[in-house]
């Protein structure tokens, strides 16, 4: 198996242990992070409306303790202005200076009388007393339905109302005229002279603070036109109208009914849990309700977003990429190091492998390396004996350092375009035996005749002159090869000349 397809196939296993783990621990935090968020949204659906009724309850008790003032009755009956104002402001200042109607001030408090007009506002100095009331002169006859019901029956009603596109939390309460003689036909037994109405408006900022109790993003509206929402722009306190608008578009769609049924919408590319509530509406006396009473048109949607608050799934993401990513790094530099360590000395020994394989019998295979040193060894002894030299150990070294090795033959390179040899033909007819021995002869003869006798063995001439042979008849294509023994400038040298015919 080759390097580049070993280095594939680990690069592959890795990817793919990567992929294996990141893609499990993508669905494990995906699953955890879903059902986080479909957790949350229960507890934040049921908490908003026990929020809801108990702030029902609350601005009703607040309008039923108001009525019960008896400066509100005295200010209704009296015929003097400031008499009126002087009485109403100081039944207001009484229940707006209480510690026990809490922080969060009513945003209206009115006193009106059994004509619908309105007789006095708290914090208000100039009324208009026909704000409320709709056109015509039929007495009682106002754009609160909830007041409407009370100006003529003994009963307190907490409901929504929708004034000034905004959308009020309020309690009527009917102010009772106790010294007032009671007509016989009267079902309630009571006079009722006015009326107390107390509202809150459903602001942004109070949605905010739900928000705080809930946990969730929460929404409110009425008339299918969401009006508060505890969305913010960035770490400020500003609503963000943009995602209204885009609640209203659902809230119009009635892709998330007030059945409380959970549904997953998008809100500027972030995936929410969502579920509807109807905004209560409560009344001490149901019976007195009449049967044309506007159905209830507010609700608050709760949003619990499907996302990691933490970003821990991203963290181990990101850790789980950088470790495959790491381990690839890893392996590719440990097959560059053993590149460089154990396949550079394969290399190596290749090389002289290839080197012999060309001719050059004399090569010798020097230290390689720890791991294949012993395979070099082994090499040179298998040539030392079969060329009869001197074995490893044993062999003499010149001054260089380089083991001298008996018996060097010495080869001529072969020209690309040989001259004809005269002596061609009898070189051609001469039988090899014949011819391997008057070559060796003529060879140590002319090596005796330079000053330079060797003692190289028949055997290890006739080895070189074999593996030369082979090597030259695949460069010339010929039939074989046979060598002349040479002398020249004092050098013995065999020239090869190639046979074709």
């Amino acid at each position: 198996m080759s390097r580049t397809v070993i280095a594939a196939v680990v690069a592959l296993v890795i990817t793919a242990l990567t992929a294996i783990a990141f893609f499990v621990t993508t669905t494990s935090f995906d699953d955890k992070v879903r059902k986080d968020a479909e957790s949350q949204l229960r507890r934040a659906y049921q908490v908003v409306q026990q929020l809801a009724q108990l702030e029902a309850i609350d601005v009703a008790n607040k309008a039923e303790r108001l009525a019960a003032d008896k400066g509100f009755v005295t200010a209704l009956k009296t015929e003097s202005k400031t008499e009126r104002d002087n009485q109403a402001r100081l039944g207001f200042t009484k229940f707006t200076s209480n510690e026990k109607e809490g922080d969060v001030k009513p945003d209206i408090i009115a006193l009106v009388d059994a004509q619908g007009l309105i007789v006095a506002m708290n914090d208000v100095s100039s009324v208009v007393p026909k704000q409320w009331k709709k056109e015509g002169d039929k007495p009682g006859d106002t754009i609160i339905p909830a007041l409407n019901v009370v100006l003529g029956n003994r009963v307190i009603i907490s409901d929504i109302f929708s004034f000034q596109d905004r959308m009020m939390k309020i309690g009527v309460a009917p102010v009772i005229d106790a010294d007032a003689p009671v007509p016989a036909n009267d079902p309630d037994g009571v006079v009722i002279i006015g009326a107390i109405v107390v509202a809150y408006a459903q602001t942004a900022q109070q949605a905010q603070h739900d928000k705080l109790l809930l946990g969730t993003e929460i929404a409110y509206y009425d008339a299918q036109k969401v009006v508060a929402t505890s969305f913010t722009r960035g770490p400020s306190t500003e609503e963000d109208t943009s995602k209204s608008k885009q609640l209203t578009d659902i809230v119009k769609s009635g892709k998330v009914p007030q059945s409380g049924t959970q549904q997953k919408v998008q809100i500027d590319g972030t995936n929410y849990y969502a579920a509807a509530v109807s905004m209560p509406r409560s009344t001490t006396n149901s019976k007195r309700m009449p049967k044309d009473y506007p159905a209830i048109t507010g609700g608050a949607m709760v949003l619990a977003p499907i996302a990691d608050s933490g970003n821990t799934a991203g963290t181990i993401k990101l850790f789980i990429i950088l470790l495959g990513a790491g381990a690839l790094a890893m392996s590719i530099l440990g097959m560059y190091l053993s590149h460089r360590r154990l396949v550079a000395q394969v290399d190596q020994i290749e090389l002289g492998v290839t080197d012999i394989i060309n001719g050059n019998v004399d090569r010798t295979f020097r230290p390689v390396g720890l791991e294949l040193d012993g395979l070099a060894n082994g090499l040179n002894v298998m040539l030392a004996r079969l060329l009869g030299r001197p074995e490893p150990g044993e062999e003499e070294f010149d001054e260089e350092g380089n083991p001298i090795i008996p018996g060097r033959v010495e080869f001529e390179e072969g020209e690309e375009k040989p001259q004809t040899d005269p002596d061609l033909a009898a070189l051609a007819q001469e039988s090899e035996p014949d011819y391997y021995k008057r070559v060796f002869t003529e060879y140590v003869a002319a090596r005796k005749a330079v000053g330079s006798p060797d003692d190289v063995s028949f055997e290890n001439f006739i080895a070189k002159l074999k593996v030369n042979e082979g090597k030259l008849k695949a460069q010339y294509q010929c039939r074989a090869v046979r060598f002349r023994v040479v002398t020249k400038d004092n050098k013995v040298s065999l020239k090869p000349v190639p046979i074709f015919a």
